[in-house]
């Protein structure tokens, strides 16, 4: 009986040391951000042709980040890969990989409009692996999601029903047909930020937005905020709502790509002055049940990668000093301890399948052996 209360009051300790974490992610650090300058590659540039879109522009921080997330957009009905660009060129700004894209025919179905992303999704890959790209071996090919306006944002959610590997979906103003829709089309488990206008002419809240938060199953990570005064086009713009709109999205893919519970808190309060931007914001997260935690002190810049492991995975953090490491199992019982400096590779070839966290410095980051 005693080792077992040991070992839940490590588990304990572990949790509290990372919910205590989450004082580093408040509003005003998620709203006063400092961008991060770009670049983009695109087909001439040895940027993949996929077969299922057409042509592609792929933009990219210029940071230090050696696993970056990727979302790849793609736009709605008649409209070019350009009319998606402010939410690449933000989302890129903040951290993360987005590649616009466009569609083989401008009237493209949202079946294959979701085709299309999947299709983008595997240059997403690919690029990571080409020896001559700045992305080489600096991309989490196991973190992507998938998002689009419009069409584009019914086809991500049609995408994420058909690739069970996408981590998450931002459906922009998404419209899918309301006569032939069914529950069944949204039945899958990629948690899903839905972006509305409130007075959206194109794609009528009650008929698309409403109903894709509604058929998305209730076992989903769901969020839906609605625009005051939004039409159609309105949430093509991250800025709108005092940047709220973007806030929230970015906040969405840093919970459900990096994996940092501490975002969770922010977007189920009204944190981000929600009620004044959005008629209607609905959500069905229950911080307390998700079991994702990613924490890591801005100081110490921890991660690691890959992300699920197959045998190792490298450590990287700030300073050349070897830091002493602890990796503990979901029970808080200690598996393997020792001493790592950033750059070094663990080696779990011999664990069991499961969850684990890695603990340096009091920092604390999930991972999974597969």
């Amino acid at each position: 009986m005693k080792v077992k209360i040991i070992f839940f009051l490590m588990a304990l300790a572990i949790t509290q040391n990372a919910f205590s974490q989450c004082n580093l992610i408040t509003v005003q650090e998620v709203t006063n951000y400092t961008p991060f300058a770009l670049d983009s590659l695109i087909e001439s540039d040895g940027l993949r042709n996929g077969p299922d879109y057409n042509d592609a522009t792929l933009f990219f921080p210029n940071n230090s980040n050696n696993s970056l997330k990727s979302v790849v957009l793609v736009p709605g009905f008649q409209a070019s890969q350009s009319s998606i660009n402010t939410w690449a060129k933000y989302l890129a700004s903040r951290g993360f990989i987005c590649m616009t894209i466009g569609t083989n025919s401008l009237f493209d179905s949202p079946y294959l409009r979701a085709d299309a992303l999947i299709d983008g999704m595997e240059t997403i890959r690919q690029e990571n692996n080409r020896v001559s790209s700045p992305l080489y071996q600096k991309i989490d090919t196991n973190n992507i999601a998938v998002g689009g306006w419009s069409m584009g944002g019914g086809g991500a959610q049609l995408a994420a029903k058909i690739d069970p590997r996408i981590r998450a979906v931002i459906a922009i103003a998404p419209w899918l047909n309301q006569s032939t829709l069914s529950p069944s089309d949204l039945n899958h488990n990629s948690p899903v930020l839905i972006i509305s206008g409130q007075i959206d002419a194109v794609a009528y809240t009650a008929w698309h937005s409403d109903v894709h938060y509604n058929y998305t199953p209730s076992t989903t990570n769901k969020l839906l905020f609605e625009i005051s005064g939004g039409t159609h086009y309105t949430p093509l713009y991250p800025s709108w709502g005092n940047g709220d709109v973007g806030n929230i999205a970015f906040a969405w893919l840093k919970l459900h790509l990096d994996e940092n519970i501490c975002y969770c808190e922010i977007l189920s309060a009204d944190s981000l002055d929600q009620n004044s931007t959005a008629t209607k914001y609905l959500n069905n997260l229950n911080c307390s049940d998700i079991s994702i935690t990613n924490i890591a002190s801005s100081d110490l810049n921890f991660q690691i990668s890959p992300n699920p492991v197959s045998n190792e995975f490298t450590t990287e953090f700030s300073g050349e000093n070897k830091r002493n490491y602890l990796i503990c199992d979901l029970l808080g019982r200690k598996v393997r301890s020792g001493k790592v400096n950033s750059g070094d590779k663990i080696n779990i070839r011999n664990f069991t399948t499961g969850s684990y966290f890695l603990i340096i410095d009091e920092q604390t980051i999930k991972f999974i052996k597969e």
